[in-house]
Order: structure tokens, then C-alpha cells, then sequence
């Protein structure tokens, strides 16, 4: 790597540092500030709370990781551009595109560490703040925990399991009742393709099969039937595993065991590209940033960086949040719904590229 590459990528990465710290310190005392009367009035300590935020960390870079790498091209590219660096390099016949290289690979780099955090930190720290959360945001709930590719929670009278839970329509996927006495003996196995919570507080289930135990077994099947079960649909909602909390192979393999079973599985197959596509956005999204800042004027300096970054980065967010909703519901494949955003980013930047170049 030249002194002039080097020199490139370190003001790159200085910049990276500040914006990424910058918006990760402001997502935090954001949250701090919603949550802080919610921990305090449960008697959570400092330490606790301390800890609860420290965890969230690795999955809050992830997140803002992208805006934080564009806002971080847009300044530092600029900086050169208000300084004359850029036009005092091409008089030395640097080419723009070797002057770009530098700033990918350090996009690249801040991409890297995105992916390994969303992959080995992220997963286990979000469960343990979500933990810490349940304990002194919502204590005395009880909630659903997710085990080999099911949601399972003990209830007053039994055990309660199902494959999916769709907290927005209130129904579950693959629902289980097993009906204990006193002393952990089954009484009884309710079992159905899909269970509805009603207005009531009953549950309307669908496809199943009645199970009675003890010294007159017996098997009834049904279409349509509603029980009362002593538990709420509350226990599966509070417990429903985002995919933040499961690992890139933790989360194929829960969409492979729901598709083997006939289960719907378009949100989380999106949400699974989404896990690769979206640590990538700080490659992608900077193909954009790149000619926006060549194209600045010399006036403005780093608040209008600042600024043009903040819009540029609200824009991206809703075409990306636009485009996994879509997918999550069917409207768009998956694969196209994860990437789509970043492939009309880098395109968008590669036209405006040829048009800068020229």
C-alpha cells in the first residue's frame, strides 16, 4: 500500500470511528432515556444497568454501522475536496478510481467487523439484554423460550409449545398443549396446525387431534374447535425470538425445519438474507456516498456533510425498510427483498460515479 493509499485509508477510518461512536453513543442515550424510569422503578442497580446496555453494544453497531460508514465517506471525502487534496493528487496522475480504493477498503473493513459482530457477539448479547429487560422492565411475566427449533412455556396446568408465533395476528403455528396433574403426569396432548387467540380470551383452534391419557385413552380429531386454556397468548409474544438473537445458522436451520413442516417461513427466510445483506450495505451505500461528496462544493464544509449524510441516510433506511417489509410479506422473494436496496444503492453510485469521472 503507497503513502498516499495509506494516508487515505487512515483519515477514512478516523472519520469512521467518530461517526460510528457518535451515532452509537446518541442510540444509546435515546434508549436510555426510555427505558432508564422503567429499570430504575424495578430496582434494577447501576451495575445492571450498566451491563444491560453494554450488551446491547454489539447489535446497535450492526445497525447503524451502515449510516455511520456513509456519513464517515461523505465527510471524509469532502474534507479533501474543501482542501484541494483531491485536485493536487490528480495533478500527479492518480486516477479517481485509485484514489476511491483506499475508502472501499476501509468500508470493507467496518463491513467485516458489522458481520462478525451480527454473527458471534450480537445473538447472545441481545438475548442478555433482553433478559435483563424482561426481569426489571416486565417482571413476574412469564415467557416463551425458543429450544430446537420450537417455542416452548410452562403454563399453570401444562406445557405450552408451538413453531411460530405471529404476534401480529395473535396465532400460533404448530401449537402443543400437554396437560399435566400435580405430580408432571400427562392428562392430556392438544395438538393443531394453527391456534387463534380471540377477543374473549379463548382459543380457536384448527386441524388438530385431542389426546385423553390415563385408563380410558382416546383420540379425536377435529377441524374447528375452542378451548380455554388457564394461559394467554402474552407468554409466546414476550418470548417470540427475534432474529437478532439467533445466529446465521441458528436462523437457516429454524427456516428449514418450518418449510420441512409446511409452515409459512417468508419473514424469517428474508430476515436470513437480510443477516448477510445488510452487514454488506457498508460497501454498497458508500458507492453512493463517494460521488455526492465529489460533487460538493468547496463552501458548506463538514456540516453540510453532516447533513447531506443524515438525509442520504434516512432515504436509504426507508427504501430498506420498505423492501424487507415487502418480503416479509410475500410481496417480493426473499433473496430480491434483502438485496435489492443495496444493489439500487451501488447502481445508483456507479452511474453518478461515470458521471463525476468524466
Amino acid at each position: 500500500m503507497t503513502i498516499l493509499s495509506r494516508y487515505l485509508f487512515r483519515e477514512f477510518l478516523r472519520a469512521a470511528a467518530v461517526c460510528i461512536l457518535g451515532f452509537l453513543l446518541l442510540f444509546l442515550l435515546i434508549d436510555f432515556v426510555d427505558h432508564a424510569e422503567k429499570l430504575l422503578r424495578h430496582n434494577a442497580g447501576l451495575r445492571e444497568i450498566g451491563w444491560y446496555y453494554l450488551t446491547r453494544v454489539p447489535g446497535i453497531f450492526v445497525l447503524i454501522s451502515p449510516v455511520g460508514t456513509m456519513l464517515a465517506v461523505l465527510i471524509a471525502v469532502s474534507l479533501r475536496v474543501r482542501s484541494n487534496e483531491l485536485t493536487a493528487i490528480y495533478s500527479g496522475g492518480v486516477s479517481l478510481l485509485r484514489v476511491c480504493v483506499p475508502i472501499l477498503i476501509g468500508c470493507a473493513v467496518v463491513s467485516a467487523l458489522a458481520l462478525l459482530s451480527s454473527e458471534v457477539l450480537a445473538p447472545a448479547a441481545n438475548r442478555h439484554a433482553r433478559e435483563i429487560e424482561r426481569i426489571r422492565v416486565r417482571p413476574g411475566k412469564v415467557a416463551a423460550q425458543f429450544s430446537g427449533n420450537r417455542y416452548w412455556m410452562r403454563g399453570k396446568r401444562g406445557i405450552l409449545s408451538a413453531h411460530v408465533v405471529d404476534s401480529p395476528s395473535q396465532s400460533l403455528r404448530g401449537f402443543q398443549y400437554i396437560e399435566v396433574d400435580p405430580d408432571f403426569r400427562p392428562l392430556r396432548r392438544i395438538e393443531s396446525r394453527s391456534a387463534r387467540l380471540l377477543p374473549d380470551g379463548a382459543w380457536e383452534l384448527a386441524e388438530g387431534k385431542e389426546r385423553v391419557f390415563g385408563e380410558t385413552p382416546s383420540v379425536a380429531a377435529f377441524s374447528l374447535r375452542t378451548y380455554r386454556f388457564p394461559d394467554t397468548m402474552d407468554g409466546f409474544i414476550e418470548g417470540e425470538t427475534p432474529p437478532e438473537e439467533m445466529t446465521y445458522a441458528q436462523l437457516s436451520g429454524y427456516v428449514g425445519e418450518l418449510r420441512r413442516k409446511g409452515y409459512e417461513a417468508r419473514g424469517y427466510e428474508t430476515d436470513l438474507h437480510a443477516k448477510i445483506a445488510y452487514p454488506l450495505l457498508n460497501v454498497l451505500i458508500s458507492m453512493l456516498a463517494i460521488p455526492f461528496a465529489l460533487r460538493s462544493p468547496r463552501s458548506g464544509g463538514v456540516w453540510r456533510s453532516i447533513g447531506l449524510g443524515l438525509l442520504m441516510g434516512f432515504a436509504c433506511w426507508v427504501v430498506l425498510s420498505a423492501s424487507l417489509s415487502l418480503g416479509r410479506k410475500g410481496v417480493l422473494p426473499a433473496l430480491l427483498a434483502a438485496w435489492l436496496p443495496g444493489v439500487l444503492f451501488a447502481g445508483s453510485g456507479a452511474a453518478l460515479f461515470r458521471s463525476v469521472a468524466r
